[in-house]
């Protein structure tokens, strides 16, 4: 279980780096000319596509990490609770 969730995290990270390298290099290309330099709205723009591919892939981390946690423990501890106070 500890080596699927590390590599699940493994493979969000490199996720997340490549997404990172592809906004600095939009960015850098963007605002190394002067006379072609990006407008404050397209890197607005490129930085709301950097933070919602972020979040998705935080949501589906979170998603990933929940589906493997093993409940049976919880369930059966809240069954022997509402069981006394009923």
């Amino acid at each position: 279980m500890e080596n699927i969730n590390r590599d699940i995290i493994g493979n969000k990270i490199e996720e997340i780096e490549r997404l990172i390298r592809n906004f600095k290099e939009k960015f850098e290309t963007g605002t190394s000319d002067a006379d072609n330099f990006m407008t404050m709205h397209e890197i607005e723009r490129i930085w709301t596509e950097l933070q919602n591919s972020t979040n998705i892939i935080y949501s589906d981390l979170l998603q990933d990490l929940l589906s493997g946690v093993d409940e049976s423990d919880l369930i059966r501890k809240k069954k022997e609770n509402t069981d006394k106070k009923e």
